[in-house]
């Protein structure tokens, strides 16, 4: 009988050290995504500044072929962009992670991100 509850205890021990793993495992893989989701903001905020001295050469010379060519590579840019960012959304949504909070941030940049970019097209 004494061996059976030493098994039953080892089992209960290796099964919560197998869940303590996994969840350091999964908030690994969340902290992952997070630093992946602040590079692609990086290369946003790049796109911008490319974006604005690209007008400002343009506003400077008139060079128009050049600013067309810059803002087909800024747009293909923010679309790759923001494919990923829709990526790294659905992710937090699978069962796999079960994040809507952080879904609903990376939504809510998303949205921002988009607004902000109709407003530079705007405005300038």
């Amino acid at each position: 009988m004494e061996e059976d509850f030493d098994f039953g205890k080892k089992v209960s021990i290796n099964d919560t050290m197998d869940a303590a793993e996994q969840n350091a495992s999964n908030s690994t893989k969340i902290l992952l995504l997070l630093r992946s989701f602040l590079g692609i903001q990086q290369r946003r905020a790049e796109a911008y500044s490319k974006l604005k001295r690209g007008f400002s050469d343009y506003m400077a010379s008139g060079g128009e072929l050049a600013y067309q060519k810059l803002c087909s590579e800024i747009t293909i840019e923010f679309n790759d962009c923001s494919k990923k960012v829709l990526e790294m959304e659905s992710l937090f949504q699978s069962p796999d992670y079960q994040r809507l909070d952080l879904a609903q941030i990376l939504r809510a940049v998303q949205d921002q991100e988009k607004q902000k970019l109709h407003l530079v097209c705007v405005f300038g």
